[in-house]
Parts: C-alpha cells; sequence; structure tokens
C-alpha cells in the first residue's frame, strides 16, 4: 500500500511501470517463454509511443473543457505512460477479452483518478477522452503508417530523372 501515501505521487507513475511490465513479461514467459516475454515488453514500450502523444492531446482538450492544469508535459507523460502499462499488464491476465477490456478501463479510471487528483467526472472525461484518442491514433497508424500496405509497387515506383 505504499503507492497510498501522501508523499508517493513521485514515484508512483515508476511503481506502476515497472509492475505493469513486470506483469506483461511474466504472462508472456508463463505461456511461450522469455524469448516472447521480451518482445511483450517491448512491444508495449513501443505502444507508449503511440499512448502517450495521444493522452496528452487528450489531457489538453479536457484542460480547455473542464479548466484544470495538469501540471508539466514531462510529469503528464510519466504519469500515463505508468497507467497505460499497468492498464495493459493487469488486463492481459484476464483471459476473456471483455473483462480484460473492463479491468484495463478500471485501472485507468483509478489511475488518473488518483495520480491527477481529479473528481469523479472530470476523471470520466480524461478516461472517455484519452481511450477515443488512442483509438483514432491506432486508427492512423493501421490506415497510413502501415509497412505492409505498399504504397506502389515495384513498377510504379517513381524514378528520378537521370542526368546526362
Amino acid at each position: 500500500m505504499s503507492l497510498l501515501r501522501s508523499g508517493s505521487h513521485r514515484r508512483a507513475p515508476f511503481l506502476m511501470l515497472l509492475v505493469g511490465l513486470a506483469l506483461i513479461a511474466a504472462q508472456a514467459y508463463l505461456a511461450a517463454g522469455p524469448d516472447v516475454a521480451r518482445f511483450a515488453v517491448k512491444g508495449s514500450l513501443q505502444k507508449l509511443l503511440l499512448q502517450i502523444p495521444a493522452g496528452i492531446a487528450a489531457l489538453i482538450v479536457a484542460s480547455k473543457l473542464i479548466d484544470c492544469d495538469f501540471g508539466p508535459i514531462t510529469v503528464v507523460a510519466l504519469k500515463l505512460a505508468g497507467i497505460m502499462v499497468l492498464a495493459e499488464g493487469v488486463g492481459c491476465w484476464i483471459p476473456i477479452p471483455f473483462f480484460s477490456f473492463m479491468a484495463e478501463l478500471a485501472v485507468m479510471l483509478v489511475g488518473f483518478f488518483w495520480l491527477f487528483e481529479l473528481g469523479k467526472w472530470e476523471t470520466y472525461l480524461v478516461v472517455l477522452l484519452n481511450v477515443g484518442a488512442i483509438i483514432g491514433a491506432r486508427y492512423l497508424v493501421d490506415q497510413y503508417m502501415n509497412p505492409s500496405h505498399p504504397y506502389w509497387t515495384a513498377d510504379e515506383r517513381p524514378r528520378r530523372a537521370r542526368r546526362r
């Protein structure tokens, strides 16, 4: 219960991040071994590269709607990382997809409420905006940045003009 002490807001995001990565690695290790555990942790950290900017955008919108200051962007990014990885870590242990999503949502609600010290309705708004931003960012990446989707075929590749 050291996360719930009053002075722990500085180290809580780090602990949440580490616990989430440990949960993800443990689940992957139990399912398929050490190589998959490394791959799962690396994949989770790569997902953060998408989730943190989407979450920051959601918090900027929320700050305009509820007139709230979330703090410096570095602190916000660290808190978002801790919440997202812990939510993913908790969700990966539940085999039923609906309950896995609900567990992730519950961790996000508690994380935003506690780490950002928001009210009940403010927390709901921030979580809703954050989920929407993440879904939107994933859609954009899947549609426009997917490496398996070729932008041109090998024969139609633009060529540079030759100099003589």
